[in-house]
């Protein structure tokens, strides 16, 4: 049966051979060709949310949080992997997105970031998560697998199932304005165990800030809980 399964997988490499999902040239054992990974220009540093200046010039916003995006979502590279892995559950976007971020956390490290690497003590990762019924459809949340690569890289203990989402709210992608993104989420998460986040640093884990409503919802929702110092990390900023 394994040989069958595997002379069937390449026949079908053979036939449908994997193509790069940005420039769509026929490559070999992963989701992306070198030359479009080569492409990918890593952002270094924090960056504010507010008025997404580098961290520490952007000391006037006083936000209740500070942004770890690892590459810019404009880089077709970058947002091909992400839909793809988000939208098509091509899990060999998992990858390069892993390597994305373990280059993002070393220039984090190199450049004197090293507080999203365990300088700052009492840290768990939460990842934004997916309305239940939405996650049955997809068959799982990608920022759940985005704050496994980061254990797995840092070592941080992970809740999944703390920070829930509890109204099944309309995509961000369908809202037109900052406006209704921000209403859209409003009252859409809740803490379960709040004592298990009271006093912890926390590193929030989703696929792209695009506005941040819905990761300054749920900084919202953690802060009430007790949270100290919150990260945002993303793989990209838009």
């Amino acid at each position: 049966m394994v040989m069958f399964q595997k002379i069937w997988r390449e026949m079908l490499n053979v036939l449908f051979p994997p193509l790069c999902v940005a420039c769509r040239r026929k490559i070999l054992g992963s989701a992306v060709c070198a030359d479009c990974e080569n492409s990918i220009e890593l952002r270094s540093g924090f960056s504010c949310p507010e008025c997404g200046r580098r961290l520490p010039e952007a000391t006037r916003c006083h936000g209740k949080f500070i942004l770890a995006a690892a590459a810019s979502y404009q880089n077709e590279a970058v947002r091909e992997l992400v839909h793809v892995l988000k939208y098509q559950n091509v899990k060999s976007a998992l990858l390069p997105l892993a390597g994305i971020i373990n280059e993002y956390l070393k220039k984090l490290s190199a450049g004197g970031g090293s507080a999203i690497g365990g300088k700052i003590q009492n840290f768990i990762i939460v990842p934004v998560p997916l309305y239940p019924k939405r996650e049955r459809e997809r068959g799982f949340n990608q920022a759940e697998l985005i704050a496994g690569i980061l254990n797995g890289k840092l070592g941080i203990a992970i809740q999944n199932d703390n920070l829930m989402r509890v109204r099944n709210t309309e995509s961000q992608i369908k809202t037109k304005s900052y406006g209704e993104r921000e209403k859209n989420v409003a009252g859409g998460f809740k803490v379960r165990r709040p004592m298990a986040v009271a006093g912890k640093n926390v590193i929030l884990v989703d696929d792209v800030f695009t506005s941040g409503a819905t990761m300054r919802e749920a900084v919202r929702v953690l802060k009430e809980a007790g949270a100290k110092k919150i990260i945002g990390f993303v793989v990209a900023k838009a």
